[in-house]
């Protein structure tokens, strides 16, 4: 009897993992709001109850705290309850009796609310605010990995294509030729098939479909022509579009983990800087740093689009050098616009010395934009004696088959 092997993670444990992570995200996040937007009333404890766990335990950790409450704000009354772990020790409430505890609610939407004792900066303490801080982050990547997980391991059971040591094409009536390993239909010049990575090397055609031999050994060097490579599918860039990603989601968490740790240190160790604006200021950045890349990272990730450049334009400007020097210097800004296959219209804007694209396109010319690297590729590379590696952006001669900084192919 065979054994199946199945690491998915079932969806009912799957969806119970989110909600946990999420629910614990909810609650830091409410704490650090009522802190910083929340407003104080004075609420009615009718419930208590303080359990001890451990008498052994550290601080605020050896009691099991249950406390029901209401307060009322504009005009309306709100009920909270909440449990934690303290060494808050009360009377026992008697039956049919009420306390009074100060409440921290938030006036726009009074039903997140919290007792101050687990709400207020003053209150809570510089370690608690530092974990409702980072803790939301470490959930959000346990989050992350758990999808991540999912998705990797449907990935991992497909079943691998198998790639012979010689990969001979068949040329059919209409001059058509195709891959003997997948069967999909080659590109003219192909080198390697856009389906399945498989590298070509017994037969090419030329532009009449005509078979004719490739070069026994190293990369073949056509000359080149009109055409878009089909490079852009070789296992290689894919893997060089994969470490590009890798690469952004590691900026996008030290740009966003460097204020957020760093802030709330300087609010401890300078004296001048309080230490609840320095996390208000903290977040703040972090949150912007986490859009910004997280938007950068969203279109990276978007289909390649194809266009014609329509227009090229270059303008003086001006820019104040700094907020002390009050003088102003002018750079050249260069345009070139782009007029998609659906009508849009894309821009490239550079400045003074960086006019790359500019120079390297004219009107008329028809791009593809790679997404994955954020470059671009010409179609007709037949006059040219330069090519733009689509990875690394680096100039190389066009008789170059990979670029001399990256080792990446090129797409001719």
């Amino acid at each position: 009897m065979t054994k199946i092997k199945n690491n998915n993670i079932p969806w009912p444990i799957r969806l119970l993992i989110y909600a946990c992570l999420l629910f614990a995200m909810y609650v830091s996040w409410s704490t650090l709001a009522l802190g910083l937007w929340g407003q104080a009333t004075m609420g009615t404890v009718d419930s208590y109850d303080s359990r001890l766990d451990d008498r052994s335990a550290g601080q605020n950790r050896s009691r099991t705290i249950s406390k029901g409450y209401y307060f009322t704000a504009n005009g309306k009354q709100y009920r909270g309850y909440v449990i934690y772990a303290s060494d808050e020790v009360w009377p026992r409430l008697p039956k049919g009796g009420t306390r009074a505890e100060r409440i921290l609610y938030l006036p726009f939407f009074p039903y997140i609310n919290k007792p101050s004792a687990l709400s207020d900066f003053d209150e809570m303490g510089a370690l608690a605010i530092i974990y409702h801080t980072f803790a939301p982050l470490a959930y959000l990547l346990l989050l992350l990995l758990v999808s991540g997980t999912v998705k990797r391991q449907k990935k991992t059971n497909r079943r691998p294509v198998k790639q012979p040591d010689h990969h001979p094409v068949k040329l059919r009536n209409n001059a058509q030729m195709f891959c003997t390993n997948c069967g999909k239909a080659l590109v003219k010049d192909a080198v390697f098939c856009t389906n399945c990575g498989t590298r070509i090397l017994n037969a090419g055609a030329d532009r009449d479909g005509q078979a004719m031999p490739a070069p026994e050994s190293g990369f073949p060097n056509f000359p080149v022509r009109a055409g878009f490579s089909n490079y852009c599918d070789h296992p290689d860039i894919l893997e060089a579009a994969r470490k590009n990603r890798k690469t952004g989601i590691g900026c996008l968490w030290v740009l966003t983990l460097v204020p957020l740790i760093g802030f709330p240190v300087a609010g401890l160790l300078v004296e001048d800087l309080p230490f609840t604006e320095a996390v208000v200021i903290g977040v703040g950045i972090a949150l912007v740093m986490f859009i910004v890349n997280l938007f950068a990272l969203r279109r990276a990730s978007r289909p390649m689009w194809e266009g014609v450049v329509e227009d090229k334009t270059r303008k003086e400007r001006s820019e104040r050098r700094s907020s002390e020097d009050s003088s102003d210097s002018t750079y050249i800004e260069y345009t070139t616009v782009i007029r998609t296959q659906d009508g849009k219209k894309k821009t490239i804007v550079e400045k003074d010395s960086g006019n790359h694209m500019y120079d390297y396109l004219s009107v008329g010319d028809r791009v593809r934009y790679h997404p994955a690297f954020g470059t671009y590729e010409k179609y007709d590379k037949s006059k040219d004696r330069i090519i733009y590696c689509n990875v690394c952006s680096m100039m190389n001669p066009i008789k170059n088959d990979r670029c001399k900084r990256c080792d990446n192919l090129l797409f001719k």
